[in-house]
């Protein structure tokens, strides 16, 4: 059987952001940092990073993949959002703000 063309999308979409942003900072290591400070703010991103990736790989809340793409534009212009970034760029791990870029090229390629 055929995958559709919207999984198919989908599943890049995922992807892309599994290699470069969700795998990254859930494999950090916390003895890659000397303080405890940062290894507790690891901790902390990588549970809200853990959220995020179940929340993107779920089909039956993205039954258009154009959601994800709207979901993650408002998700960089969050509260929320800017506090995780501004915690990733502490931790000097992968954030929204430096994949954004190549996650639109993507979506172009895509036409989503």
């Amino acid at each position: 059987m055929a995958i559709k063309v919207e999984d198919r999308k989908r599943e890049e979409l995922v992807k892309f952001l599994d290699e470069k942003l969700f795998e990254p900072v859930l494999h950090a290591s916390a003895d890659d940092y000397k303080s405890e400070d940062l290894k507790k703010k690891l901790h902390e991103v990588q549970k809200h990073i853990e959220k995020e990736k179940h929340r993107f790989h779920d089909q039956a809340r993205y039954p258009v993949v154009a959601e994800i793409k709207k979901d993650i534009l408002l998700d960089l212009q969050s509260r929320t959002g800017r506090k995780l970034e501004h915690d990733l760029d502490a931790l000097e791990l992968p954030a929204f703000s430096k994949i954004k870029d190549g996650f639109l090229k993507l979506c172009d390629e895509l036409k989503i």
